[in-house]
């Protein structure tokens, strides 16, 4: 149930009736926590610093035993996925792990895609609870590192965007 892989067709192009880009609500991102990470680029790696999570929600609202799972999709290659260690019963939970992608040219029209999951103790299953997503050739342009909280969104709508957290002022 929810496994974020390749992207479905129906999803790419995610343009309202003018042609502008689609608005997120709040009520799309409301309850699925945050995430605060870093992505820098070495020369054609990128270079993930997936840091802490907060504000997690299991099912029937208990705490979380998350990880965090990365791969740049679509990608049939399950060996280009990684992912963090599972912190145990925690709403806020501190991963501070890097991780390397290297970038071929292939792979510039693709997506960054993060995805946190929660490990349901009883059955091992895991259940999506939010993911994110980065076009991986706006990274390799970028003149800044991207940094900070991100909002945990909607499988559909976190396969094709990423939405940063306004700071406080």
């Amino acid at each position: 149930k929810g496994q974020c892989r390749a992207v479905r067709p129906s999803l790419q192009k995610q343009r309202g009736p003018s042609g502008s880009r689609r608005k997120i609500s709040r009520a799309q991102v409301k309850g699925k926590g945050q995430l605060k990470l870093s992505i820098e680029v070495q020369g054609r790696i990128l270079v993930l610093h997936i840091m802490e999570a907060k504000g997690l929600i299991g099912t029937e609202y208990r705490t979380c035993d998350s990880y965090v799972k990365m791969s740049i999709v679509p990608d049939a290659d399950s060996k280009c996925r990684q992912k963090t260690k599972t912190v145990p019963d925690s709403k806020n939970p501190v991963f501070h792990e890097h991780f390397l992608f290297p970038v071929q040219e292939e792979d510039e029209q693709k997506r960054l895609l993060v995805t946190v999951w929660n490990r349901e103790r009883n059955t091992r299953q895991s259940e999506l609870i939010g993911c994110m997503s980065f076009g991986v050739k706006s990274l390799l342009t970028l003149d800044k590192e991207i940094s900070g909280w991100y909002y945990l969104l909607g499988e559909d709508l976190g396969r094709t965007k990423h939405l940063k957290v306004a700071s406080q002022r």
